[in-house]
């Protein structure tokens, strides 16, 4: 088990560490990429709620995939975080309803009459330092998106990360949940073979 935490410490590192270090045009001609293939996809097109992340520091930025939504007409929903390891999504209405909250990440003001809870309709978008081509994710650390999914299966999951991103093998548990399908400004990575087809 320490061994396993170590491993997985590591390469937390490196990944972020690899991310962090990307040059602005690389960088932002890569999130210009991952945006296309998440509206291109039938999983994306096919959901009627988006809940996404509010992109933060060297994470691939967010605020484009959360602003078509939007335009869309897509009931978007942002989250926040409402305890240890518990977080809440909050539907807006317009990226300027976001402001500093846990850590410093955008969140919405979370208002009675906006929770959202994801139905089999919704598309739920995860960050994470690293995954790899099974699907196992590394988050950094606070476990909120496991517990999240954990009580909410029904949705479909889809990550973003850039390429730098993807480790060769990354050790999962028995309760790590895994994203449905990754995407890169390389490639589309169809995590777990089920009954749906993703195109």
């Amino acid at each position: 088990m320490k061994n396993t935490e170590a491993a997985k410490k590591e390469i937390r590192r490196i990944k972020l560490k690899e991310r962090a270090a990307l040059p602005p045009g690389i960088r932002q001609h890569a999130e210009a990429g991952i945006a296309q293939r998440l509206f291109s996809c039938a999983l994306y097109q096919a959901a009627r709620e988006i809940f996404c992340y509010a992109s933060y520091g060297s994470e691939a930025d967010t605020s484009r995939i959360i602003a078509e939504s939007l335009r869309l007409g897509k009931r978007t929903a942002v989250p926040k975080v409402t305890g240890e390891r518990r977080m809440e999504f909050y539907y807006i209405s317009s990226m300027e309803e976001l402001s500093p909250g846990y850590r410093g990440i955008p969140e919405p003001e979370g208002r009675a009459g906006t929770e959202a809870v994801p139905a089999k309709d919704a598309l739920i978008i995860l960050p994470g330092a690293a995954f790899d081509r099974m699907g196992n994710r590394l988050g950094y650390g606070g476990g909120f998106y496991d517990t999240y999914l954990a009580s909410h299966p029904q949705a479909g999951r889809a990550a973003i990360a850039f390429s730098v991103q993807i480790a060769e093998r990354i050790p999962s548990g028995p309760y790590d949940i895994r994203p449905d399908i990754i995407f890169t400004e390389k490639e589309m990575i169809q995590c777990i073979q089920d009954s749906r087809e993703i195109p």
